[in-house]
């Protein structure tokens, strides 16, 4: 349990390093840009700004899922949804006012000194490149998808630095619309990280399934044997975690190791989907759609006086209008020494037997007890 709230807090320490690095980084592009006159590294830095206000929605959301009230019981996720969708927006007009300034009014700006803005984007890149390479071990060792994501999002900024880079040295070297083309291509990141923004903040406004994580949800309980059916399963997004609600059917005969089998489930929904904030899931017996009769016989195949003298069983099962199937078979503990009656009964349970036929003289209370316990009707003929 140490061990475990050690990696949460370690998890949440990469996060934080990164989200404070990537706007230190961002903070420095801006002001570069701005200082020497590059729209190329000022677009460069506004990408930045994306990445880094996804992850502060993922602080939104750990600081706003403590506050749960009565009137709030799922907790606030959903103000990260909104300040994801109206900053999606912010996203998207500063790109297009990079594209506006850019092929409409003043045109591309080029540094006043490209090699050192050419050197700063590489020292840029080298501190990216060190701590993406850190992260990406740290995530391999917490088992973290979150701090895996985190760490390949790197890649991305890294790719525009290059971008960046290589737009410069090809205008130095009078290569046309070098910059135009870098400007363009970054443009395209920041409108294609806004898209991601405005889609995953709409769907999980609008309370839309995600389906593969249904299915993978599905996979994990049918996996469990003592499930016969899913019959219902609903999961909806709130800011960055999800919460689960799930009805399913257990074998009759597994009803009382149940609780312990939900709550298996319910453990290893949590250790494989690391944003599941919550599940519920609702378990009642699998009821067959036919009912499952035995008359009891003796060895002249009538109904027998009590269970012990029963060599011959005939077994029925039956809706409310039709009878589906009769068989008779012998009896599996006809050759046993003692204990038939409570052997013999073992068996009916394991078999979800609904209904028994006996020519009652002398049940033992102990069967009678455990019928009425388990619901069976005993029937004399």
């Amino acid at each position: 349990m140490i061990n475990a709230l050690k990696n949460v807090d370690e998890k949440k320490s990469w996060l934080f390093a990164s989200t404070l690095l990537n706007a230190s980084l961002a903070a420095a592009k801006l002001g570069w840009g701005w200082f020497m006159g590059s729209t190329l590294v000022m677009a460069d830095g506004i990408h930045s700004i994306s990445d880094v206000f996804g992850a502060l929605l993922i602080f939104l959301a750990l600081f706003f899922a403590a506050h749960k009230s009565e009137r709030f019981p799922y907790g606030l996720h959903k103000l990260e949804d909104m300040a994801a969708f109206f900053g999606g927006f912010g996203i998207l007009f500063a790109g297009y006012e990079i594209v506006h300034s850019v092929f409409f009014e003043s045109g591309i700006q080029t540094p006043t000194n490209i090699l050192s803005t050419v050197l700063f984007i590489l020292v840029l890149i080298t501190i990216q490149f060190i701590f993406y390479f850190f992260e990406l071990k740290a995530a391999k060792r917490l088992n973290s998808p979150g701090v895996k994501a985190d760490a390949i999002n790197w890649l991305g900024d890294i790719g525009a630095g290059f971008i960046v880079v290589v737009g410069l040295i090809a205008h130095q070297y009078h290569i046309a619309y070098a910059q135009e083309i870098a400007v363009v291509i970054i443009v395209f990141m920041i409108f294609e990280g806004a898209y991601d923004v405005l889609k995953e903040a709409t769907l999980s406004l609008l309370d839309a399934a995600d389906i593969e994580l249904t299915k993978k949800i599905k996979s994990i309980i049918l996996s469990y044997s003592d499930i016969t059916e899913i019959k219902r399963i609903m999961v909806r997004k709130s800011g960055s975690v999800y919460f689960a609600d799930i009805e399913v059917n257990i074998d009759e005969t597994m009803m009382k190791k149940a609780h312990t089998t939900i709550d298996k489930i319910v453990n290893q929904l949590h250790n494989e989907i690391e944003e599941l904030e919550a599940v519920t899931i609702h378990y009642e017996p699998q009821h067959l759609p036919y009912k499952t009769i035995i008359e009891l016989l003796d060895e002249n195949k009538n109904i027998s006086e009590d269970f012990k003298h029963a060599v011959w069983l005939k077994i029925i099962k039956k809706t409310d209008e039709e009878v589906l199937s009769e068989q008779i078979i012998k009896s599996p503990v006809a050759s046993d020494g003692k204990a038939k009656a409570f052997k013999l009964v073992a068996w009916m349970i394991r078999n979800n037997v609904d209904e028994v036929v006996v020519n009652k003289k002398d049940i033992d209370e102990n069967i009678l007890a455990l019928f009425e316990t388990l619901d069976i009707t005993l029937s004399t003929n």
